[in-house]
């Protein structure tokens, strides 16, 4: 598979909007580990960095990152945690312009550690690995050129990092192109069945959910994604957290940029983030397929307590928001048995939902 050059010409759409999802979850991140007394050092990695921005000035990874850091010690009282980035770029040309913006942060954010380091991703992997252990809290962007990169050991390494939250690119749209390769079955946990299931435009979201089989089995841990066209192809991110509130963050995130696609996959011809003049009469078929499996959970007894419709809801790829609308759509239906299940629609007008993973 060819390698290109992304930095050569200005973003694309598919790749600013790539950034701009990084960008948000960052915003959404760094403050909760910033202001808290739970961890000691606060981690970005960024292991494909490149040279901080595109030929027109717009700023890559790197610089978004630095921005976000900036803005987030900004708004807090008491820096209570360190904070470290560390920026990974083999080529060369690349490395010699990142490496004069970052002594241009070392200056203006004196109290960020900074690391810039000229390696291939392996090698880099497994040098700062170490340092994810201990009272940490790790952000790793994994935005390869392809889909070698993320193999089954370093998926199953990562995953296993305590309070560690990833975002990595995958080309999807080869995974599809390149199906009767065997080699692919080495970068990518798809199967036979997934690649019948696959088109043009749900190719992402399928290859995203492989890798569900990767995760050790025991381990509760959560995975979300979101598509991304670019040009004909459809590639993707694809999100991983330990805990309920990382995919959580990450959901809402996706869901203010249309839910798990910056196109339309399920054909619906509609936009999910535009409201309808008639919300009983047109929904996506993403919402209408959820509210049925939530239907047929509850209805079967899977969804017994707040904490179950939860995690069900997050698994599928929904907001709080959409459980909130399937429980009152069974109540005014009055399909839930509420005699024999712990679910209060009351609790979950609540404003916060943490209380709900102690449930």
């Amino acid at each position: 598979m060819p390698v290109r050059n992304l930095h050569q010409k200005p973003f694309d759409e598919g790749t600013r909007d790539k950034l701009e999802l990084y960008r948000d979850y960052l915003r959404e991140w760094l403050p909760v580990f910033i202001n808290g007394s739970f961890v000691e050092i606060v981690q970005i990695f960024d292991f494909f960095a490149g040279p901080g921005f595109d030929v027109d000035g717009n700023p890559g990874s790197p610089a978004i990152t630095c921005e976000e850091i900036r803005n987030a010690m900004m708004q807090t009282r008491k820096q209570r945690s360190k904070i470290k980035a560390y920026f990974n770029e083999k080529t060369a040309v690349k490395l010699i312009n990142l490496t004069s913006y970052i002594d241009e942060q070392r200056i203006s954010l004196p109290k960020v550690e900074f690391a810039v380091m000229k390696k291939d991703f392996q090698s880099a992997f497994e040098q700062w690995e170490p340092y994810m252990h201990g009272r940490s809290a790790n952000l790793l962007f994994l935005d390869q050129n392809g889909v070698k990169q993320i193999t089954k050991p370093v998926f199953q390494t990562i995953v296993r990092f305590p309070r560690t939250d990833f975002i990595f690119f995958i080309s999807s749209a080869f995974v599809n192109r390149f199906r009767s390769v065997p080699e692919i079955r080495d970068y990518v946990p798809v199967t036979d069945e997934d690649f019948s299931r696959m088109s043009g435009t749900n190719v992402h979201r399928i290859v995203a959910d492989s890798y569900r089989r990767w995760i050790p089995q025991g381990l509760e841990y959560y995975l979300g994604s979101f598509s991304i066209r670019k040009g004909a192809n459809v590639y993707g991110l694809v999100f991983g957290s330990g805990h309920p509130l990382g995919i959580d963050k990450f959901l809402k995130v996706a869901w203010k940029h249309g839910g798990d696609a910056n196109l339309d996959i399920d054909k619906d011809g509609i936009d999910p983030s535009q409201l309808s003049l008639f919300p009983g009469y047109v929904k996506p078929t993403k919402i209408a397929v959820f509210e049925k499996e939530f239907e047929a959970a509850v209805l079967g007894r899977q969804l017994k307590k707040n904490k179950d419709v939860y995690l069900f809801t997050l698994q599928n790829g929904m907001l709080a928001s959409h459980a909130r609308k399937a429980l009152n759509s069974l109540i005014k239906e009055e399909k839930l048995p509420s005699q024999t299940l712990h679910i209060s629609y009351e609790a979950w007008k609540k404003p916060g939902l943490e209380w709900i993973c102690h449930d």
